[in-house]
């Protein structure tokens, strides 16, 4: 199954437990924008280019009529601008560090083939909870691991776990999540975020 059919499948889900996807998704990006954007961390896997064919990431809540939500488990689909905001925070970050403040406090969780480091050139932010923290798509994984897994890094996230081999794994794994509806309190306040613990 390709990643358009599978983040399709995604989408109707989040619709059809009654978050409002479809209203959230920004317009896709072209190929040029996507070639340019890639070229941050060499060039973007087939399957991370295609989704962003699909959708430039999702609308800022003052964009959307009626409630927000977003798109990954805790996190918000970051479209490729704010992705290349976000890759060039924790280049500042590199810059500023020596590997020795931080990468010290990082664990892995078992035997999951990912740097046990603070931050990677590499890493690609697909989605940002809001505090600093995202999903990341892994360009460069140590031996054992997948171009294009998706892990997690962040202030909050000293374990680094891979989530999924790659894009179309971890939609495929979302399509399995167990997922609640939105209560009324938080399509009241404009903003309704949903979670799955295990998938971020």
């Amino acid at each position: 199954m390709t990643v358009e059919d599978l983040w399709w499948r995604w989408v109707d889900r989040l619709e059809d437990r009654g978050w409002g996807a479809r209203a959230m998704l920004r317009p896709p990006a072209g190929d040029d924008v996507i070639a340019a954007a890639g070229e941050v961390v060499g060039a973007f896997p087939d399957e991370l280019a295609a989704l962003y064919r699909i959708a430039d990431g999702q609308l800022e809540t003052r964009h959307v009529d009626g409630p927000w939500t977003n798109l990954f488990p805790g996190h918000e689909f970051l479209s490729l601008a704010g992705a290349r905001r976000a890759w060039q925070g924790w280049a500042d970050i590199r810059a500023a560090y020596a590997p020795a403040d931080f990468d010290g406090m990082i664990t892995v969780r078992g035997d999951d083939p990912v740097h046990r480091v603070y931050t990677r050139a590499p890493w690609w932010p697909l989605a940002e909870d809001g505090g600093g923290n995202h999903l990341m798509v892994d360009l460069d994984p140590p031996p054992g691991g997948t171009v294009g897994q998706v892990l997690v890094a962040g202030p909050d996230e000293d374990e680094r776990r891979v989530l999924a081999p790659g894009i179309g794994a971890y939609l495929a794994a979302l399509l399995d999540a167990d997922l609640d509806p939105p209560d009324a309190d938080q399509l009241a306040d404009g903003v309704a975020w949903w979670d799955a613990p295990g998938l971020r």
